[in-house]
């Protein structure tokens, strides 16, 4: 090893710097790196690379090529088997358990990658297609499903129903229940269950 080598070539020319009447300072340099077999990859210690970031990432860059990320964006429901290996891309070839609890505490996988990839805008259009192209709805209920699809689009799914309708932007200027008849909510509210469903069930 050159830093070894050069270790060694200063040892004898140390004596040779030490001032007459001033107590000399010795300093031990320890190379880890001649423990070390060539050939073989050597520890770095720490992964300096934030685990959110490498999270980030993976699923930006495999929106259309890994099959579970692909049907989350697009509201398909997943299989056993295709959330388990996004499960082990997520917690074993990037990062552990322990990092994804620690980065993103307890929100479920499906979830994390709706937020991260967003919803594709013409698969949420598609489930409220048919609702939006009823003749008899007015142009306020019209804007208030767009609402919901914008919300869903960036959120990834609604969570409390009841409890998001009373918030912005779906408070204003008439509220949920006022706008539509008792069938309507229940028809909305289905499709919009649909989107959590998705994101946390699997098929076996």
């Amino acid at each position: 090893m050159l830093f070894e080598n050069t270790r060694k070539e200063l040892r004898e020319l140390i004596q040779f710097i030490v001032q007459p009447g001033k107590e000399p300072v010795f300093t031990i340099l320890d190379d880890p790196v001649i423990s070390e077999t060539e050939g073989n990859d050597i520890e770095t210690g720490d992964d300096f690379e934030d685990y959110k970031l490498k999270v980030n990432r993976y699923i930006e860059e495999n929106k259309n090529t890994t099959i579970a990320i692909y049907k989350l964006q697009r509201n398909l429901p997943l299989y056993v088997g295709e959330f388990e290996e996004l499960e082990r891309i997520l917690t074993v070839e990037l990062g552990s358990k322990d990092d994804y609890k620690r980065e993103f505490g307890d929100t479920p996988l499906g979830i994390l990658v709706r937020k991260i990839a967003k919803l594709d805008h013409e698969a949420t259009m598609n489930i409220f297609s048919d609702f939006i192209n009823n003749e008899s709805l007015s142009s306020s209920q019209i804007e208030f499903v767009r609402r919901i699809i914008n919300y869903i689009e960036t959120n990834g799914y609604i969570d409390n129903i009841g409890a998001t309708f009373q918030k912005p932007p779906f408070d204003k200027p008439t509220k949920f229940i006022t706008l539509f008849e008792p069938e309507q909510r229940e028809d909305l509210i289905v499709k919009i269950k649909s989107f959590k469903d998705n994101a946390l069930q699997t098929m076996a």
